[in-house]
């Protein structure tokens, strides 16, 4: 027989509300800590997204979400018809700024201004530009060109167009400040100008010069960005609408996605990583459910009287579950915007100013408020607190009213405390009673030790951001000094280091040592064996190699027909040596240095894989005066390159498989070859025409300022196409970024951690609290209030110490693992143990545990034993 007593129930849920206030106060503040600890991982998590994509998209150039290249008008038009196309915008390159050296600066037509936007692109003063002289600029090449940043200034620009050299003085009719995240300044000129450069050509006409001279392929042609609705499946979306509009992807109409949007990037991402990802968010939701659940747990047992009292009148299990719910759910109601608030409140505050700190002072990034907060950090937190509160809802539904009255936190057996004549050890009851119960005892240790577990990640995260390695990642030494062409952006293939310049700084006061590079020029290649040509054919086959575009890919295919390979040489001093990364065999320089060995680079296909292994023989091929160049065409009888015949012949064994850092190389890379390290001897007598490409200077630091200032003054006022590259501007220029990252990590450390402080006083208070009785009954036969002081302050201890053990090696093991698959993807980061926070948390746990049962006992002991045992059997 169904009663109906919905309302009834209800009103003792709110009547039983009222009478906890204390336990309600514990509740919210559980649910309130969890919700705060969700939404500063969120909010945080939501900022950093947003920072690397802005980061990302600057870098790439723009907004969108994928990008027409080499496109007709006809072709843009029809494309962006389509209804998944939200918005588009498009710019025509014109051209290469010649007259200017130390940027790249891309000369390009648009009418549009929102281009500009989606580029990146405010201006300071000025509008869009009208007259035939008119340009928009910005301050990388005025400041180059030694121009102020004004409007109506005039600027000397050259560059080539469809092969014609060009020199105009241009208007600045609007300029904005550069971006030092782009790879390059962004020009435009009217209407007006375009229409007087291209004359009477068509799209077709500069698609057939772009296929006879590749270094013009985006030349005259539309470059259109594409919005759609949704960044979810981006590359399939653009090639859809592609494939609609009757053309083909990668064929006629080359499309590319912008990598910047995370969704696309983490398709990528390895299954493993994924794995170790996913599990480090299972563990900061395990934290929040633990901090719930133990006050819940405790609060039932507390009241598991009442809910006995309950069934002898008639509730059902049912009704004690959907009572126990609605209470957790009307403190989720106060605890859960509570949590928003100043889980929100301590982002936005904290977010812009590590921003500040970072490399982004151009990006003006603040935290906005995002719905994936909310409904990340309030749905986990309602989830966290319904699941918490199942648990305990079903003992309490459970327990018969016999049961009820002589319930206590026992469990089904446990050993009894060893008797003296003096009667029980103090330290030896503490440990039993952590075995009454002992799920409360894993659940609260675990609460414990969690929150030292994700603090140690985040420490140990902070501290494998290592300066060191991005600064060898881009140079060795104090200052190394080249061609802009290594410095900067390489224009060409000459990369030699005047010897006036390397005279210049060889004179300079403070010099510890000094290391040279040297390379080829490029064109000697390597004798393909049998074993090679089958291991080429083994990748083609498998499609691993790159090839690259139609034009790289006939060049390969047509040296690998003469048994030929291109791979660029390089020759270092012994010292620098050291810093080539050994992937297989052993570098002996001893035996390097006497001739005869060389080292290889892994193949640079669409995998890494070795093409050549230690051991093995390898013959290259030397230019020399002997030499005859051989033109290669392609089908339309154009030559696309050329190979030397009659090159002098040697043979090297491997000694190693090595990787090159880019600190050691000329940034040039051989697609689908291999890359050799000869012994500097070998270099200089074999090689027709070695070129010094680098030196690299240690010095003493009260001379690194005055140095680095003769340098300047050399490629400034001598020749500005030598440069150099500084360890002290670039760590200047790191140093932003990690102290934005430190102070990132500082505010999740520091939430997590006061989170854990205060779980554990927390479930101590109240664990206090629901043992009344039980301390009454002790005292009754005997115990003093100090005994009782002592055995809880040894209870705590006991939590301390094993939760300490747990959280050493699972916070350990956790953040060696998680955090080692960041290697592979996330630039400078290299993992290092770091003990800090259980150094921190360890002595604090251990303070609480010391004087919070103190003081929560001494409240407690206020009341007279008869009270305490009359308001519990009542």
């Amino acid at each position: 027989m169904r009663n109906n007593n919905r309302k009834v129930v209800i009103k003792l849920s709110n009547r039983n509300l009222k009478s906890n206030r204390m336990r309600n106060i514990f509740a919210v503040g559980a649910i309130t800590l969890t919700c705060i600890l969700f939404t500063v991982l969120s909010s945080i998590g939501v900022g950093m997204i947003q920072v690397s994509q802005e980061q990302i998209m600057r870098e790439v150039g723009g907004k969108f979400h994928a990008s027409l290249e080499g496109t007709l008008k006809e072709e843009m038009e029809s494309i962006t018809e389509d209804p998944r196309v939200k918005e588009f915008s498009w710019n025509i390159y014109v051209g290469h700024v010649e007259n200017i050296l130390k940027r790249n600066g891309e000369i390009r037509y648009t009418s549009s201004k929102k281009e500009l936007e989606n580029s990146f692109i405010s201006l300071k003063e000025g509008k869009m530009p009208k007259n035939e002289d008119d340009i928009i600029i910005d301050t990388f090449i005025l400041d180059e060109l030694k121009l102020p940043h004004e409007l109506g200034v005039k600027v000397p620009l050259t560059f080539y167009f469809q092969g014609e050299k060009i020199e105009k003085t241009f208007k600045v009719c609007g300029w904005y400040e550069g971006d030092g995240v782009s790879h390059a300044s962004q020009l435009y000129i009217s209407k007006n100008y375009w229409k007087k450069l291209k004359g009477d050509k068509t799209g077709n006409d500069f698609k057939e010069w772009a296929r006879k001279h590749p270094e013009d392929s985006n030349v005259g042609v539309y470059t259109v960005g594409l919005f759609f609705d949704s960044t979810k499946n981006i590359e399939s979306t653009v090639q859809s609408i592609i494939k609609d509009a009757g053309y083909e992807p990668g064929g006629q109409v080359k499309d590319s996605v912008n990598w910047a949007y995370i969704q696309n990037r983490a398709e990528k991402v390895e299954p493993g990583t994924l794995f170790l990802m996913a599990g480090a968010l299972a563990v900061i939701i395990l934290t929040g459910y633990l901090i719930i659940y133990n006050i819940f747990q405790i609060s039932i047992l507390q009241d598991i009287r009442f809910y006995a009292l309950l069934k002898t009148i008639g509730t059902t299990k049912k009704q004690i579950k959907f009572l126990i719910r609605r209470q957790a759910f009307l403190l989720s109601l106060a605890g859960i915007p509570i949590g928003l608030a100043v889980g929100y409140g301590i982002s936005k505050v904290l977010f812009p100013a590590a921003l500040s700190m970072l490399d982004f002072k151009d990006m003006e990034i603040s935290l906005h408020f995002h719905p994936a907060i909310v409904l990340f950090a309030a749905g986990f937190s309602l989830f966290t607190v319904a699941v918490s509160c199942r648990r305990p809802g079903k003992i309490a539904g459970s327990v018969s009213p016999v049961e009820a009255v002589r319930y206590t936190e026992r469990g089904k057996k446990r050993k009894k405390a060893k008797k003296t004549e003096s009667g029980a050890k103090i330290h030896a009851m503490a440990l039993s009673n952590l075995g009454r119960n002992k799920k409360k005892t894993v659940f609260a240790i675990l609460s414990m030790s969690l929150s030292v577990v994700l603090l140690s990640m985040v420490l140990t995260a902070m501290g494998s951001f290592q300066l060191d390695s991005y600064l060898k990642s881009r140079l060795l030494g104090d200052l190394t000094a080249a061609n802009i062409n290594y410095t900067s952006s390489s224009r060409s293939s000459d990369f030699t280091v005047e010897a006036d310049y390397v005279d210049m700084l060889d004179s300079q006061p403070g010099i510890l040592s000094r290391s040279e590079m040297w390379t080829n020029s490029g064109l000697d290649c390597v004798y393909l064996g049998e074993k090679e040509q089958m291991k080429y054919q083994e990748l083609d086959d498998k499609g691993l190699l790159r090839k690259g575009n139609e034009i790289n890919a006939a060049v390969l295919n047509k040296r690998l027909d003469s048994g030929l390979m291109p791979g660029n040489r390089y020759a270092y001093n012994e010292a620098l040596l050291m810093n080539l990364k050994i992937m297989e065999g052993e570098l002996d320089i001893e035996k390097f240095r006497q001739g005869g060995y060389v080292l290889a680079t892994s193949f640079l296909g669409n995998k890494t894989v070795s093409l050549y292994e230690p051991g093995d023989k390898v013959t290259l091929g030397f230019i020399t005066d002997k030499s005859v160049p051989r033109e290669i065409k392609n089908e339309d009888g154009q030559q696309i390159d050329v190979i030397y015949e009659n090159q002098r012949m040697l043979q090297y064994e491997v000694m190693a498989v090595i990787e090159v850092p880019s600190s050691m190389d000329k940034r040039i890379y051989n697609v689908d070859g291999v890359d050799f390290v000869l012994p500097m001897e070998d270099m200089k007598e074999n090689t027709l025409n070695p070129t010094r490409f680098a030196v690299s200077y240690e010095l003493e630091k009260d001379a690194i300022i005055n140095f680095e200032a003769a340098a300047k003054n050399y490629t400034e006022n001598v020749n500005p196409y030598m440069g150099y590259l500084s360890k002290r501007q670039l760590k200047e220029e790191f140093s932003g970024l990690l102290s934005g990252i430190s102070v990132l990590g500082i505010v999740m450390s520091g939430v997590i951690a006061f989170i854990g402080i205060l779980n554990f006083i927390n479930s101590t208070i109240t664990g206090i609290f629901s043992r009344k009785q039980e301390f009454a009954v002790l005292c009754s036969i005997g115990m003093t209030k100090e005994q009782l002081k002592k055995m809880l302050l040894v209870e705590g201890l006991y939590y301390v110490l094993i939760a300490s053990g747990i959280s050493v090696v699972l916070g350990s093991a956790l953040s060696w693992a998680v955090l080692r698959a960041l290697n592979q993807f996330i630039l400078f980061f290299d993992y290092q143990y770091n003990p800090w926070a259980f150094l921190i948390m360890i002595p604090i746990f251990t303070t609480i545990a010391c004087v919070v049962p103190v003081v929560g006992f001494t409240r407690v002991g206020r009341e007279s034993i008869v009270e305490r045992l009359r308001n519990t059997q009542s």
